[in-house]
C-alpha cells in the first residue's frame, strides 16, 4: 500500500497580506496553519511543511520543514513541492494543501483518491472553479515538476496540463476558502464562529 504524504505549502511571500507569513496569522485564537494541520494530519501517513521564512515559528508544530532548494528559490509553489519530493519515494502519494486554507474537508484525501482513479494527478473543483493548490498525485509522476522549473514554466496549470490531471467535483466552495487579503480572515472567523 502506498504511503500518503501531505505537503503544506507555506513558502509564499504574502505580498497581498502586507508581507506577513500567512500560515502564522492568527485565526480563531491560533495560527492559521494550526487549523490546516488539524484537518490534514489525520488523513496522511506523514506531513511536511514547505517554508522558506519564519522556520523557528513553524518549528513549534514538530513537523519536518523543507525550504526550497537553492536553485529553485523564488519560483513559487512548484519549487516547494519539488523540494519536498526529493525526500520521498516514487511510490508515495502526495496531497498538497495550502497554509492559508483552514476549511479543507476532513475527507479530502479519500475523495480525491488518485490511486483508486488510476490518474497521475487529480485536484478538487467546485462549481465556481478548480482548486489547483490542493492537488494529489503520485511522486513518480510529480517529478515532472523539475523539467518545468528548468524551463521556468512556474504555473501549477502547466503541471496539471503536462500530467493530464483530472478534476474531482466537490460541492462545498467554502471548503477551499483561503486568505489572500486581510478581509478574508474576517470571513473565515465568521464561518468558524457559526460552526462552534
Amino acid at each position: 500500500m502506498s504511503k500518503v504524504v501531505g505537503i503544506i505549502l507555506a513558502g509564499g511571500e504574502g505580498r497581498r497580506m502586507g508581507y506577513h507569513n500567512k500560515g502564522l496569522l492568527p485565526l480563531a485564537g491560533k495560527p492559521m496553519i494550526a487549523h490546516v494541520i488539524e484537518k490534514i494530519a489525520p488523513q496522511v501517513d506523514k506531513l511536511y511543511i514547505s517554508a522558506n521564512d519564519d522556520l523557528e515559528q513553524y518549528g513549534i508544530f514538530n513537523l519536518p520543514i523543507i525550504p526550497d532548494e537553492i536553485a529553485w528559490q523564488g519560483n513559487g509553489p512548484l519549487a516547494g513541492i519539488a523540494s519536498v519530493l526529493k525526500h520521498l519515494s516514487d511510490d508515495d502519494i502526495v496531497q498538497v494543501v495550502s497554509c492559508d486554507g483552514p476549511m479543507i474537508p476532513d475527507n479530502l484525501v479519500a475523495l480525491l483518491g488518485v490511486e483508486r482513479m488510476a490518474e497521475k494527478v487529480v485536484y478538487p473543483e467546485t462549481q465556481d472553479r478548480g482548486h489547483y493548490l490542493y492537488l494529489q498525485g503520485k511522486v513518480a509522476d510529480l517529478r515532472a515538476i523539475e523539467s518545468l522549473l528548468e524551463a521556468k514554466d512556474l504555473r501549477i496549470r502547466a503541471l496539471l496540463a503536462k500530467l493530464q490531471a483530472k478534476a474531482v467535483l466537490f460541492a462545498d466552495e467554502d471548503a477551499f476558502l483561503n486568505c489572500n487579503y486581510p478581509e478574508d480572515i474576517q470571513r473565515l472567523e465568521e464561518i468558524i464562529d457559526e460552526e462552534l
